[in-house]
């Protein structure tokens, strides 16, 4: 074999490898998530999202419980004004934003959006771009 068709052979090796890593998770949310806890912006909103003094509760929150319980992550749910929690959604400080909003959102273009989850097209907000993560609450949403 020429050192040509070598170098050829693996270079579409290399290629194939990279291309297995599909979604891509370019900010490494799915990794921080599982290492550090699935950090969940949370805007009241009921019956999506419901604050009380302690505690919180609501669909979404219940949903969203679900799937980190499913997928073995730790949930932190980081509370503050709308405007606030998509700054730092967009920012990547938090990796999911739930409170009822739907997929004709005003935060469209600075937020990322799930497919929606039930019959009036409520979606959850997620940092733009495809990643592990997405696919994987996606995936989660898809089988309900």
């Amino acid at each position: 074999m020429s050192s040509n068709t070598k170098l050829i052979c693996f270079l579409i090796c290399a290629a194939i490898s990279y291309s297995c890593e599909i979604p891509k998770d370019s900010r490494d949310s799915w990794e921080h998530a599982y290492q550090n806890g699935l950090e969940v912006g949370i805007v009241e909103n009921p019956p999506f999202v419901t604050i009380h003094e302690d505690s919180v509760a609501g669909t979404e929150l219940e949903m969203i419980r679900d799937f980190a319980m499913k997928e073995g992550l730790q949930l932190k749910l980081v509370s503050g004004s709308e405007t606030a929690l998509v700054e730092k959604l967009h920012q990547a400080e938090l990796q999911l934003l739930i409170g009822g909003f739907d997929k004709k959102t005003l935060w469209e273009e600075k937020a990322g959006l799930s497919i929606p989850y039930d019959q009036d097209d409520h979606v959850i907000l997620i940092p733009k771009g495809e990643n592990k993560l997405l696919y994987r609450l996606e995936s989660f949403i898809k089988s309900r």
